[in-house]
C-alpha cells in the first residue's frame, strides 16, 4: 500500500466523521489563533511604543549632571566650551536651562511652574517640539533676550483658562520674589501617544538669554541640560561613545549621564521581547490542551475501528502503514486548525490596528505564523504517536474478533 493510499484513507476517515473531526481541530484553532495573536499583538506594541517615543524626543543623546552622584546643575554645569567640542560631532545642539517660578493661580494663591530655556526657532532645531498655535520665538530674540515666551499645552491652559494664550503676557514670579512679564508668542502641541501624559507638565519657554539677564541664580555660559538632535545617517551609539569621552576627559568618569533614545528603545525592546515570550507560552497552552484533545479523540478512533485495522492487517497491511495513517490523521487535522488559526489572527489583528490609536502598525510576521503552523505539526505529531502506535500494535485476529 503506497502513501497515496494512506492520505486518502485518513482523508476519508475524518471526513466520515466530522463532529469528532470538528471538535479536536477546534482545541488547535483555538491555540494557534492565541499563540499568533498575542506574539503579534507584543510586536505591535513595541513598534507603538517605539514611534511614540520616536515622536516625543526623535533621535536624541540626553546629557545632563550625574544626581546619582549628589550633585546638581550648580556643582556640574554643562559650559559653552563643552558645546563647542560638541559643534564637531553629527548633531544639532540644543542647550537648556531650567527654574522654577511661580504664577497667582488666584488673588494671594500661587502656583508652581517650571520655566524652561532654549534656543531660538526650537522646532527648526527639534522636529519633536510642534507649535499649535502663535510662532516660537526666534533666534534675534533669543540673543536679545527679550522677554518672550512659548507655552505648553497644559501651562497655557493653567495660566489663562477659557482664554487663548497668544498674545496675552504671563506674570510669574521667582523664588526670591522678583517678577517676570512674558508675552506668549506661541503655544506647542501636547504630545501624542502613550507619552500625551508628558504634555500635563506646564512648562514656560522662553529665552536663555532672557533667563541669565533675569535669574538670581543661573550662571551666564552654564546650562543645566542638553539634548543632541542626531543628524540624519548618524550612528547613535558611536556619536554616544563620543560624547562620553569628551565629558570623562573634561570632567571624569561618572559626574554626567549621556543616554541616548536608541538605548531606551533597546531596554524597551527586552522587556517586551521577555513579555512576548510569557504570552505566547502562557497561549501555548491552550495548543497543549488541543493536542491532549487530538489524543484521545485518536485513542478513541482507534478503539472504533479495531476490526478495520485487523482486516488491512489481514490484507496485507504492515505496522508501518497503520502507524503512517493515524499518524496522517493526526498531523493533518493540527495543520488544518493551524492554517484557520492564523486566518483569525490576521482578522483580529487587522480589526485591534483599525479600531486601536496606539495600535499603528500591522504586523503579522512570516516567522510568527511559521512557528505556530511548526508547533501546531508537532503537537498533532507528539500526541498523535501513542495513538498511531496502539494501532500498529494490534494483533489482526484479535483485531478481527472485536466487537
Amino acid at each position: 500500500m503506497n502513501p497515496l493510499e494512506n492520505f486518502r484513507m485518513a482523508f476519508e476517515s475524518l471526513w466520515g466523521n466530522k463532529l469528532r473531526s470538528f471538535l479536536a481541530l477546534l482545541g488547535i484553532v483555538i491555540g494557534v489563533f492565541a499563540v499568533t495573536a498575542m506574539i503579534s499583538l507584543g510586536q505591535m506594541a513595541t513598534a507603538g511604543i517605539t514611534q511614540d517615543l520616536e515622536a516625543v524626543a526623535g533621535r536624541s543623546i540626553f546629557v545632563q549632571p550625574n544626581f546619582n552622584e549628589g550633585q546638581d546643575f550648580s556643582t556640574a554645569p554643562i559650559r559653552e566650551e563643552d558645546l563647542q567640542a560638541l559643534q564637531a560631532l553629527p548633531v544639532t545642539v540644543i542647550p537648556q536651562l531650567f527654574s522654577s517660578l511661580q504664577y497667582e493661580s488666584k488673588p494671594g494663591q500661587r502656583r508652581s511652574i517650571q520655566l524652561q530655556g532654549t534656543p531660538g526657532d526650537l522646532p527648526r532645531l527639534d522636529p519633536t517640539s510642534k507649535i499649535a498655535r502663535g510662532r516660537y520665538f526666534s533666534e534675534a530674540e533669543a540673543r536679545g533676550g527679550l522677554a518672550v515666551a512659548v507655552l505648553s499645552d497644559r501651562a497655557a491652559k493653567d495660566l489663562f483658562p477659557g482664554r487663548e494664550a497668544v498674545g496675552q503676557v504671563a506674570r510669574l514670579y521667582y523664588p526670591g520674589g522678583a517678577r517676570l512679564d512674558l508675552t506668549v508668542v506661541g503655544v506647542l502641541e501636547p504630545p501624542s501617544g502613550i507619552f500625551g501624559g508628558f504634555g500635563s507638565a506646564a512648562t514656560v519657554y522662553a529665552p536663555i538669554q532672557l533667563i541669565w539677564n533675569t535669574s538670581p541664580t543661573a550662571r551666564r555660559g552654564e546650562y543645566a541640560f542638553v539634548i543632541l538632535s542626531l543628524k540624519k545617517g548618524a550612528d547613535a551609539k558611536q556619536v554616544t561613545d563620543q560624547v562620553r569621552r569628551i565629558f570623562e576627559s573634561r570632567y571624569g568618569k561618572g559626574r554626567y549621564q549621556i543616554q541616548s533614545t536608541e538605548s531606551f528603545q533597546g531596554t524597551l525592546q527586552s522587556v517586551t521581547l521577555i513579555l512576548q515570550a510569557l504570552l505566547g507560552a502562557i497561549a501555548g497552552l491552550s495548543l497543549l490542551v488541543g493536542g491532549i484533545g487530538i489524543m484521545n479523540i485518536m485513542l478513541v478512533s482507534v478503539t472504533e475501528r479495531t476490526r478495520e485495522i485487523g482486516l488491512r492487517k489481514a490484507l496485507g497491511a504492515t505496522s508501518s502503514q497503520i502507524r503512517q495513517q493515524f499518524l496522517i490523521e493526526a498531523v493533518v487535522l493540527t495543520l488544518v486548525g493551524g492554517v484557520l488559526g492564523v486566518i483569525l489572527a490576521a482578522g483580529l489583528l487587522f480589526l485591534i490596528t483599525a479600531t486601536v490609536p496606539f495600535f499603528k502598525v500591522y504586523i503579522l510576521s512570516p516567522t510568527t505564523v511559521g512557528l505556530a503552523l511548526t508547533v501546531s505539526a508537532l503537537v498533532g505529531l507528539f500526541f498523535g504517536v501513542w495513538p498511531a502506535a496502539r494501532a500498529a500494535a494490534l494483533d489482526p485476529i484479535e483485531a478481527l474478533r472485536y466487537e
